[in-house]
């Protein structure tokens, strides 16, 4: 008696199929919603450099009108909004991992 079931199977085909597809079914869903949160880093970064640069561009303009140095304000900020919009992108990709 101990024989037998030693040789019956743990589980029946369709219990191993329906584990199986259940399953698959979480893995596309992960799946989608990795793709949503990479889609969406991407733009958070977009924004983020858009308004960073923007911002650089106003201080510096509005600190170049008022020290009277021409372009040395403007570029200076702009490259720190770039500067910051790409560590703000890297600690997102960080974290995600």
């Amino acid at each position: 008696m101990s024989e037998d079931n030693n040789k019956k199977p743990r589980y029946t085909f369709e219990e191993l199929s329906e584990k199986y597809l259940e399953k698959k079914a979480k893995n596309e869903k992960n799946i989608i919603k990795d793709i949503g949160k990479d889609y969406s880093m991407v733009i958070s970064f977009i924004v983020s450099l858009m308004l960073l640069i923007s911002l650089g561009l106003f201080l510096g303009y509005k600190l170049d009108q008022k020290l009277k140095t021409t372009p040395l304000f403007i570029l200076i900020f702009t490259f720190l909004g770039i500067a910051v919009s790409y560590r703000n992108l890297f600690k997102e990709a960080n974290r995600k991992k």
